[in-house]
């Protein structure tokens, strides 16, 4: 089958590794034929903040994102502006991972676009030492700007796929999964734990006694969201009340977990950003 003619080409940089990472920018370029018809690009606020060793990377600061739009509102717009068209990206795997993360973090259910990943491609057609974008981009002469941006890495993908359809014709991408098969495992918790999931679902505070990693159990008040399976464990994603950002817990190390009286809800509800 031949490649599609009609797509978008993307690019993200996140917090780390999905399913627990955060987007931080999204790029994008509409493809039809040979022509860029359009360009999406939007810096994301991921509501944690930035580690230091994933800014050394993509150089996206909290004080870059601190202004910027939710994924509430730029996941919507984007998959708007795709529209159904087939996504490709450079180790497409990962970039839909965290598309499909934040759709189900945000309650959407992800869309079932196809995707296509211009490194497996390389792989199968070039062969070379190094696969990374960065180095074939610099192997190949091609157009030279900005790394690890997520519109100019975008660009570097699309002039990649370009170079292998002219050397190989119209039969170079691999195809991947569809979008929505990207979304993470979500776990069903135990019936002791129940009590997170209805506080997720009805947007409510509770009272856990979590373990740390030396055995101190603390007492910690947060507003659980988006459960998720990291390898062998359960995870929690929730609002930590007292950091006012959203932190990860494994539900392991989480001993008791108890709801807030209604005025102390109250109380919360009207105190956070959330």
């Amino acid at each position: 089958m031949s490649d599609p003619r009609d797509y978008v080409v993307f690019d993200t940089e996140t917090t780390g590794m999905p399913p627990s990472a955060r987007l931080v920018e999204i790029g994008a370029l509409k493809v039809r034929g040979n022509n860029i018809v359009d360009r999406f690009e939007s810096l994301v606020f991921p509501e944690c903040p930035i580690p230091a060793e994933v800014i050394a990377i993509h150089g996206i600061t909290d004080a870059d994102v601190a202004d910027a739009p939710l994924a509430t509102k730029v996941i919507p717009e984007f998959l708007e502006w795709a529209d159904g068209r087939p996504l490709v990206g450079h180790n497409v795997v990962f970039d839909a991972g965290i598309l499909a993360a934040e759709c189900v973090r945000l309650g959407m259910n992800a869309p079932h676009n196809r995707t296509f990943c211009t490194l497996r491609s390389a792989r199968k057609h070039l062969q070379r030492k190094s696969h990374s974008l960065s180095n074939l981009v610099e192997e190949l002469n091609l157009p030279a700007a900005e790394h690890h941006r997520a519109s100019a890495d975008a660009t570097h993908t699309l002039n990649l796929l370009w170079y292998m359809q002219d050397m190989l014709g119209d039969k170079v991408l691999v195809e991947g999964l569809v979008l929505s098969s990207y979304s993470p495992d979500i776990p069903k918790l135990p019936e002791s734990k129940r009590l997170l999931t209805e506080s997720a679902r009805l947007h409510q505070a509770v009272e856990i006694r979590y373990r740390m990693r030396d055995g101190r159990l603390l007492p910690m008040r947060v507003s659980p969201r988006f459960f998720f399976r990291r390898k062998d464990t359960i995870c929690m994603e929730a609002l930590c009340h007292h950091a006012r950002y959203y932190k990860s817990y494994r539900l392991e190390r989480i001993a008791s977990v108890h709801p807030l009286p209604d005025a102390e809800q109250i109380a919360v509800e009207q105190s956070l950003w959330l």
